[in-house]
Protein backbone atom coordinates (compact mmCIF):
# COMPACT_ATOMS: atom_id res chain seq x y z
CA UNK A 1 0.00 0.00 0.00
CA UNK A 2 0.97 3.58 -0.51
CA UNK A 3 -0.10 6.92 0.80
CA UNK A 4 -0.26 10.37 -0.54
CA UNK A 5 2.35 12.69 0.86
CA UNK A 6 0.42 15.89 0.34
CA UNK A 7 1.41 17.26 3.75
CA UNK A 8 5.02 16.82 2.74
CA UNK A 9 4.59 19.97 0.69
CA UNK A 10 3.48 21.79 3.84
CA UNK A 11 6.73 21.11 5.67
CA UNK A 12 9.67 23.47 5.48
CA UNK A 13 7.66 26.52 6.55
CA UNK A 14 9.16 28.50 9.38
CA UNK A 15 6.78 29.10 12.26
CA UNK A 16 9.03 31.59 14.01
CA UNK A 17 8.99 34.42 11.49
CA UNK A 18 6.49 37.16 12.18
CA UNK A 19 7.60 39.59 9.44
CA UNK A 20 5.68 39.48 6.13
CA UNK A 21 7.69 38.81 3.02
CA UNK A 22 6.96 40.00 -0.46
CA UNK A 23 8.49 39.40 -3.86
CA UNK A 24 9.57 42.99 -4.05
CA UNK A 25 11.38 43.21 -0.74
CA UNK A 26 13.02 39.90 -0.19
CA UNK A 27 13.28 36.63 -2.08
CA UNK A 28 11.52 33.93 -0.06
CA UNK A 29 13.93 31.53 1.53
CA UNK A 30 13.41 27.94 2.41
CA UNK A 31 13.91 26.75 5.89
CA UNK A 32 14.16 23.31 7.39
CA UNK A 33 12.86 24.41 10.75
CA UNK A 34 10.10 22.16 12.03
CA UNK A 35 7.23 23.21 14.20
CA UNK A 36 7.74 22.55 17.85
CA UNK A 37 6.05 19.43 19.13
CA UNK A 38 6.55 15.81 19.84
CA UNK A 39 9.04 13.94 17.74
CA UNK A 40 7.64 11.44 15.26
CA UNK A 41 7.15 8.02 16.82
CA UNK A 42 6.01 6.17 13.74
CA UNK A 43 2.74 5.15 15.39
CA UNK A 44 0.70 8.23 14.51
CA UNK A 45 1.14 9.45 10.92
CA UNK A 46 1.77 13.18 10.89
CA UNK A 47 1.03 13.81 7.21
CA UNK A 48 -2.49 15.06 7.91
CA UNK A 49 -2.98 16.50 4.44
CA UNK A 50 -2.96 12.98 3.02
CA UNK A 51 -6.19 11.93 4.70
CA UNK A 52 -8.53 13.58 2.20
CA UNK A 53 -6.72 11.93 -0.71
CA UNK A 54 -6.84 8.56 0.98
CA UNK A 55 -10.46 8.61 2.05
CA UNK A 56 -12.34 10.51 -0.69
CA UNK A 57 -11.55 8.31 -3.74
CA UNK A 58 -12.12 5.10 -1.77
CA UNK A 59 -15.39 6.31 -0.25
CA UNK A 60 -16.87 7.46 -3.55
CA UNK A 61 -15.63 4.30 -5.30
CA UNK A 62 -17.23 2.13 -2.63
CA UNK A 63 -20.47 4.14 -2.98
CA UNK A 64 -20.46 3.41 -6.73
CA UNK A 65 -20.04 -0.30 -5.95
CA UNK A 66 -22.98 -0.29 -3.53
CA UNK A 67 -25.15 1.62 -5.99
CA UNK A 68 -24.42 -0.74 -8.88
CA UNK A 69 -24.05 -4.10 -7.13
CA UNK A 70 -25.41 -3.71 -3.60
CA UNK A 71 -23.56 -3.96 -0.31
CA UNK A 72 -20.58 -6.31 -0.10
CA UNK A 73 -18.68 -7.17 3.07
CA UNK A 74 -15.33 -6.91 1.30
CA UNK A 75 -15.59 -3.11 1.53
CA UNK A 76 -14.80 -2.92 5.25
CA UNK A 77 -11.62 -5.05 5.31
CA UNK A 78 -10.48 -3.46 2.02
CA UNK A 79 -10.77 -0.03 3.59
CA UNK A 80 -8.92 -1.26 6.68
CA UNK A 81 -6.14 -2.77 4.57
CA UNK A 82 -5.83 0.49 2.63
CA UNK A 83 -5.62 2.66 5.76
CA UNK A 84 -3.30 0.37 7.72
CA UNK A 85 -1.20 0.09 4.60
CA UNK A 86 -0.93 3.87 4.75
CA UNK A 87 0.13 3.67 8.41
CA UNK A 88 2.77 1.09 7.47
CA UNK A 89 3.99 3.26 4.62
CA UNK A 90 4.27 6.30 6.88
CA UNK A 91 6.33 4.31 9.40
CA UNK A 92 8.46 2.80 6.62
CA UNK A 93 9.18 6.27 5.27
CA UNK A 94 10.43 7.41 8.67
CA UNK A 95 12.46 4.23 9.01
CA UNK A 96 14.14 4.77 5.65
CA UNK A 97 14.80 8.48 6.20
CA UNK A 98 16.20 7.89 9.70
CA UNK A 99 18.83 5.43 8.46
CA UNK A 100 16.86 2.44 9.76
CA UNK A 101 16.30 3.55 13.34
CA UNK A 102 14.93 0.72 15.42
CA UNK A 103 12.07 2.73 16.94
CA UNK A 104 10.33 2.93 13.56
CA UNK A 105 10.64 -0.78 12.83
CA UNK A 106 7.97 -1.89 15.33
CA UNK A 107 5.14 0.35 14.05
CA UNK A 108 6.09 -0.48 10.47
CA UNK A 109 5.92 -4.24 11.06
CA UNK A 110 2.80 -3.98 13.23
CA UNK A 111 0.81 -1.95 10.72
CA UNK A 112 2.05 -4.00 7.78
CA UNK A 113 0.96 -7.18 9.56
CA UNK A 114 -2.53 -5.80 10.24
CA UNK A 115 -2.84 -4.65 6.63
CA UNK A 116 -1.69 -8.09 5.50
CA UNK A 117 -4.29 -9.91 7.60
CA UNK A 118 -7.06 -7.64 6.34
CA UNK A 119 -5.79 -8.09 2.81
CA UNK A 120 -6.01 -11.88 3.19
CA UNK A 121 -9.59 -11.50 4.39
CA UNK A 122 -10.44 -9.47 1.27
CA UNK A 123 -8.72 -12.15 -0.80
CA UNK A 124 -10.95 -14.81 0.76
CA UNK A 125 -14.05 -12.75 0.04
CA UNK A 126 -13.16 -11.72 -3.51
CA UNK A 127 -10.95 -14.54 -4.78
CA UNK A 128 -7.42 -14.82 -6.22
CA UNK A 129 -8.25 -12.46 -9.11
CA UNK A 130 -7.79 -9.63 -6.59
CA UNK A 131 -4.04 -10.22 -6.74
CA UNK A 132 -3.89 -8.77 -10.24
CA UNK A 133 -4.18 -5.32 -8.69
CA UNK A 134 -0.63 -5.88 -7.46
CA UNK A 135 0.56 -5.30 -11.03
CA UNK A 136 -0.33 -1.64 -10.53
CA UNK A 137 0.20 -1.09 -6.80
CA UNK A 138 3.52 -2.89 -6.29
CA UNK A 139 5.53 -0.76 -8.77
CA UNK A 140 3.91 2.45 -7.49
CA UNK A 141 4.81 1.53 -3.92
CA UNK A 142 8.32 0.32 -4.70
CA UNK A 143 9.31 3.39 -6.72
CA UNK A 144 7.89 5.77 -4.13
CA UNK A 145 9.77 4.02 -1.31
CA UNK A 146 12.95 4.28 -3.39
CA UNK A 147 12.36 8.02 -3.73
CA UNK A 148 11.79 8.29 0.03
CA UNK A 149 15.00 6.39 0.73
CA UNK A 150 16.87 8.85 -1.49
CA UNK A 151 15.27 11.90 0.14
CA UNK A 152 13.20 12.69 -2.96
CA UNK A 153 9.79 12.24 -1.36
CA UNK A 154 8.88 15.87 -2.14
CA UNK A 155 9.65 15.52 -5.85
CA UNK A 156 6.97 15.93 -8.49
CA UNK A 157 7.44 12.29 -9.49
CA UNK A 158 6.73 11.14 -5.95
CA UNK A 159 3.57 13.23 -5.86
CA UNK A 160 2.47 11.87 -9.23
CA UNK A 161 2.96 8.23 -8.18
CA UNK A 162 1.26 8.51 -4.82
CA UNK A 163 -1.70 10.45 -6.16
CA UNK A 164 -2.04 7.93 -8.99
CA UNK A 165 -2.28 5.16 -6.40
CA UNK A 166 -4.92 7.04 -4.44
CA UNK A 167 -6.95 7.65 -7.58
CA UNK A 168 -6.66 4.02 -8.64
CA UNK A 169 -8.11 2.98 -5.29
CA UNK A 170 -11.42 4.48 -6.48
CA UNK A 171 -11.54 1.83 -9.21
CA UNK A 172 -10.41 -0.91 -6.83
CA UNK A 173 -13.16 -0.04 -4.34
CA UNK A 174 -15.80 0.06 -7.08
CA UNK A 175 -14.60 -3.05 -8.91
CA UNK A 176 -12.34 -5.20 -6.70
CA UNK A 177 -12.10 -7.89 -9.38
CA UNK A 178 -9.70 -6.44 -12.00
CA UNK A 179 -11.50 -8.07 -14.94
CA UNK A 180 -14.70 -6.30 -13.88
CA UNK A 181 -12.84 -2.98 -13.99
CA UNK A 182 -12.20 -3.54 -17.71
CA UNK A 183 -15.89 -3.79 -18.59
CA UNK A 184 -17.82 -0.83 -20.08
CA UNK A 185 -19.93 -0.44 -16.93
CA UNK A 186 -16.77 0.47 -15.02
CA UNK A 187 -16.42 3.73 -16.96
CA UNK A 188 -17.72 5.86 -14.08
CA UNK A 189 -15.08 4.45 -11.72
CA UNK A 190 -12.31 5.28 -14.19
CA UNK A 191 -13.70 8.77 -14.64
CA UNK A 192 -13.65 9.12 -10.86
CA UNK A 193 -10.01 8.02 -10.77
CA UNK A 194 -9.07 10.47 -13.52
CA UNK A 195 -10.92 13.35 -11.88
CA UNK A 196 -9.39 12.56 -8.49
CA UNK A 197 -5.91 12.46 -10.01
CA UNK A 198 -6.45 15.73 -11.87
CA UNK A 199 -7.71 17.53 -8.79
CA UNK A 200 -5.25 16.16 -6.26
CA UNK A 201 -2.22 16.51 -8.52
CA UNK A 202 -3.17 20.15 -8.95
CA UNK A 203 -2.79 20.59 -5.20
CA UNK A 204 0.94 19.90 -5.57
CA UNK A 205 1.86 23.19 -7.29
CA UNK A 206 -0.97 25.03 -5.52
CA UNK A 207 0.25 24.16 -2.02
CA UNK A 208 3.83 24.93 -3.05
CA UNK A 209 2.72 28.47 -3.96
CA UNK A 210 1.53 28.88 -0.37
CA UNK A 211 4.36 27.20 1.54
CA UNK A 212 7.66 26.05 0.06
CA UNK A 213 7.63 28.30 -3.01
CA UNK A 214 5.57 31.13 -1.55
CA UNK A 215 6.12 34.46 -3.24
CA UNK A 216 7.50 32.90 -6.43
CA UNK A 217 5.41 34.24 -9.31
CA UNK A 218 6.50 31.47 -11.69
CA UNK A 219 4.94 28.82 -9.44
CA UNK A 220 1.68 30.75 -9.24
CA UNK A 221 1.57 31.05 -13.03
CA UNK A 222 2.32 27.35 -13.46
CA UNK A 223 -0.37 26.39 -10.95
CA UNK A 224 -2.98 28.61 -12.61
CA UNK A 225 -2.11 27.31 -16.09
CA UNK A 226 -2.49 23.72 -14.89
CA UNK A 227 -5.94 24.47 -13.48
CA UNK A 228 -7.02 26.36 -16.61
CA UNK A 229 -6.10 23.33 -18.73
CA UNK A 230 -8.00 21.04 -16.35
CA UNK A 231 -11.06 23.30 -16.60
CA UNK A 232 -10.87 23.31 -20.39
CA UNK A 233 -10.65 19.51 -20.52
CA UNK A 234 -13.64 19.21 -18.18
CA UNK A 235 -15.59 21.58 -20.45
CA UNK A 236 -14.75 19.48 -23.51
CA UNK A 237 -15.87 16.31 -21.70
CA UNK A 238 -19.10 18.03 -20.68
CA UNK A 239 -19.73 19.23 -24.24
CA UNK A 240 -19.28 15.65 -25.46
CA UNK A 241 -21.79 14.47 -22.88
CA UNK A 242 -19.45 12.23 -20.88
CA UNK A 243 -19.24 14.44 -17.78
CA UNK A 244 -21.61 16.77 -15.99
CA UNK A 245 -21.09 20.53 -16.34
CA UNK A 246 -20.71 20.55 -12.57
CA UNK A 247 -17.15 19.33 -13.11
CA UNK A 248 -16.38 22.32 -15.31
CA UNK A 249 -17.73 24.57 -12.55
CA UNK A 250 -15.66 22.72 -9.96
CA UNK A 251 -12.38 23.08 -11.84
CA UNK A 252 -13.19 26.71 -12.67
CA UNK A 253 -13.67 27.32 -8.95
CA UNK A 254 -10.32 25.83 -7.98
CA UNK A 255 -8.68 27.73 -10.84
CA UNK A 256 -9.85 30.95 -9.23
CA UNK A 257 -8.56 29.62 -5.90
CA UNK A 258 -5.16 28.83 -7.46
CA UNK A 259 -4.78 32.52 -8.34
CA UNK A 260 -6.70 34.30 -5.58
CA UNK A 261 -5.28 32.63 -2.46
CA UNK A 262 -1.59 33.17 -3.35
CA UNK A 263 -2.40 36.69 -4.60
CA UNK A 264 -4.06 37.68 -1.32
CA UNK A 265 -1.61 35.65 0.74
CA UNK A 266 2.13 35.21 0.04
CA UNK A 267 2.21 37.55 -2.99
CA UNK A 268 0.83 40.30 -0.73
CA UNK A 269 3.18 39.54 2.15
CA UNK A 270 0.76 37.41 4.17
CA UNK A 271 1.70 33.89 5.16
CA UNK A 272 -0.82 31.05 4.86
CA UNK A 273 -0.26 28.48 7.58
CA UNK A 274 -0.18 24.76 6.74
CA UNK A 275 -3.20 24.29 9.02
CA UNK A 276 -5.30 26.84 7.13
CA UNK A 277 -4.17 25.45 3.77
CA UNK A 278 -5.16 21.98 4.97
CA UNK A 279 -8.61 23.12 6.13
CA UNK A 280 -9.16 24.68 2.73
CA UNK A 281 -8.29 21.42 0.99
CA UNK A 282 -10.67 19.46 3.21
CA UNK A 283 -13.51 21.81 2.21
CA UNK A 284 -12.71 21.52 -1.50
CA UNK A 285 -12.42 17.74 -1.22
CA UNK A 286 -15.90 17.57 0.31
CA UNK A 287 -17.24 19.51 -2.68
CA UNK A 288 -15.39 17.11 -5.00
CA UNK A 289 -16.94 14.08 -3.26
CA UNK A 290 -20.43 15.61 -3.34
CA UNK A 291 -20.24 16.25 -7.10
CA UNK A 292 -18.84 12.76 -7.71
CA UNK A 293 -21.58 11.08 -5.70
CA UNK A 294 -24.34 12.94 -7.53
CA UNK A 295 -23.04 12.95 -11.11
CA UNK A 296 -21.10 9.72 -11.75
Amino acid sequence: MIFVRKEAYYSGMSTTSSQPRTQATKRPTRTRNKPAGKKASGWVPNQHGAWAMLIAPFTVGAALHVRDFGWSWHILPLFGAWMFGYFAFAAASLWLKSHRKQKFLKPMVTYASIAGVLGLLVLLLIGPALLWWGVAYVPLTAITLWLVAHRKERSTLSGLLTIAAAGLMAVTAAHPVPTDALRPEAANAWWLAALAFTYFFGTVPYVKTLIRERGHKSWVIGSVVYHVVATALAAVAAALGVLSWWWTAFFALITVRAWLVPALGPMSGRNVSPKHAGFGEVAVTLVFAAIALTTL
